[in-house]
């Protein structure tokens, strides 16, 4: 099955078909450093930088193409932001890829789509025109909003997520609560003292606003981590949790929210990226344990060996 992933970032959705029979054929971003990122970790993949407000409909669709994977920007629907919705835009790709899927043949069209975002964008403009289009075009859709906490994941990233296609759907499944797996499996392996220095927050921080921070025990086993927003690093407060170590109080490490989002243990970010950048990126992407999750609705190719 060929893919075409559409908003690729540093590559969610390739991490979570690796191994399967769907075969990742193109990936566009427009962010060069999620691109080198996606490069380094799923090479092979086409991954090159497009502007997706003036994709054409050849470029998603050569060779032929059986599923669509989105992840458009999630800033206009928002909770926190102003929620301009298709006034934003930002919101002008998926618009623009909605309405050459509106116009396309039968036979150019995708068999499959997916798509993910912020719960926020249930009920937006842009949910309705998607919803609008696909329903139009003869895909029959199934919507959920689901997060890594249900997956036994200790970490709360509520998401929308979408699954289309032309064919039968898998009936959806209500999910047992599993098992939260502790926070320290997903810890790096660091020296009781001597935190790395950009991780740490000063003291002088941490007594003036840490009363508005979420600061997490390593060692406790209802430890869960809160949403990482691309502001992680960037901005103190509503960006994502912090740990108590032996140093005071620190931020978690890139890697360390890669693993949450269960990212592979080989991913890793190019050396010229700087660490706010691999904030930025990591904040910007997508539980991969989700996407599975999601992608099982769909008729997929079983896993390989």
């Amino acid at each position: 099955m060929r893919a075409v992933e559409l908003f690729c970032g540093i590559g969610g959705f390739a991490a979570a078909v690796e191994g399967t029979g769907v075969r990742v054929v193109a990936a566009m971003d427009q962010d060069e450093a999620a691109l080198a990122t996606y490069r380094l970790n799923f090479p092979g993949h086409g991954a090159r930088k497009v502007d997706l407000e003036r994709v054409s409909a050849w470029e998603l669709t050569a060779g032929g193409v059986d599923l669509w994977w989105l992840s458009p920007p999630c800033q206009p629907y928002c909770e926190r932001g102003v929620r301009r919705d298709l006034a934003d835009p930002r919101a002008r790709s998926l618009v623009h890829i909605l309405n050459l899927a509106a116009r396309m043949s039968d036979e150019a069209l995708p068999r499959h789509l997916a798509l993910e975002n912020v719960a926020g964008f249930v009920g937006s403009e842009a949910h309705g025109r998607l919803t609008e289009v696909l329903s139009s075009r003869g895909y029959r859709l199934q919507e959920r909003l689901l997060c890594p906490t249900e997956l036994g994941i200790p970490s709360r990233r509520p998401r929308y997520y979408l699954a289309a296609s032309r064919e039968s759907l898998a009936p959806a499944e209500v999910l047992s609560p599993l098992p939260r797996q502790p926070l320290a499996e997903y810890l790096d392996l660091l020296p009781a003292n001597g935190q790395p220095a950009e991780l740490l927050l000063s003291p002088a921080i941490v007594e003036r606003f840490g009363a508005g921070f979420r600061i997490l025990d390593p060692a406790d086993p209802d430890a869960y981590t809160t949403c990482f927003t691309s502001g992680y690093g960037r901005s103190l407060t509503a960006s994502g949790a912090y740990l108590r170590c032996s140093d005071g109080v620190r931020r978690f490490s890139p890697e360390e929210i890669a693993r949450l989002l269960h990212f592979p243990p080989s991913f890793r970010f190019p050396e010229e990226v700087p660490l706010r950048k691999r904030w930025q990126l990591v904040g910007n992407s997508l539980s991969v344990a989700a996407v599975r999750e999601v992608l099982r609705a769909l008729p997929l190719p079983a896993e390989e060996g």
